[in-house]
């Protein structure tokens, strides 16, 4: 009599374990389901495409490096909020035959606005405005007379700042 008993609660028991089994999955579910719609969620990164910015560069020897630090605080003055990028590269001091390939790289870099500080770089902008008409100069220090470039003090921050923003600003183009 025993064994016909035990086979009758045998798979009770098989039904109350599959249940409870059954039980903890959906509520694991649903635990799982409540955190996953109620957790703090993580902002989406969102990245910011530069490399269509309009770009200054300043160049400057290591000779005028106080010259420039004016100048580049107002070329980030004149960056910031907008869509510019500026960039800063100190050259070495060695005349016009070492910073001309400095200066001549800025055009490569399609730098849109070239702002040269001291005059060490006198003859080497020259020799690159002369060579690219179309290139935009500013040069803090002596004048240059070419229509490509224009000169300015190097302690006039409003006049940097007024010449980054408006050439940075879209030109239109000219259809025949």
């Amino acid at each position: 009599m025993n064994l016909p008993f035990r086979l009758h609660h045998r798979p009770r028991r098989v039904r109350l374990a599959a249940g409870a089994g059954a039980l903890v999955a959906t509520g694991l579910l649903a635990w799982i389901s409540v955190a996953l719609l109620t957790s703090p969620h993580t902002p989406k990164i969102v990245a910011n495409n530069i490399s269509r910015n309009f770009r200054a560069c300043l160049v400057n020897d290591q000779q005028d490096a106080a010259m420039a630090q004016p100048v580049w605080s107002s070329l980030q003055s004149a960056a910031a909020g907008a869509a510019i990028n500026a960039q800063h590269v100190q050259i070495p001091t060695g005349g016009t035959a070492a910073s001309l390939p400095y200066v001549n790289s800025l055009v490569q870099r399609k730098c849109g606005l070239i702002i040269s500080v001291g005059p060490g770089l006198h003859q080497a902008v020259t020799t690159a405005a002369r060579h690219n008409p179309h290139q935009r100069f500013i040069t803090m220090g002596p004048s240059v007379k070419l229509p490509n470039v224009r000169s300015f003090s190097p302690t006039d921050r409003s006049a940097v700042i007024s010449a980054v923003q408006q050439a940075a600003r879209p030109r239109p183009s000219h259809r025949t």
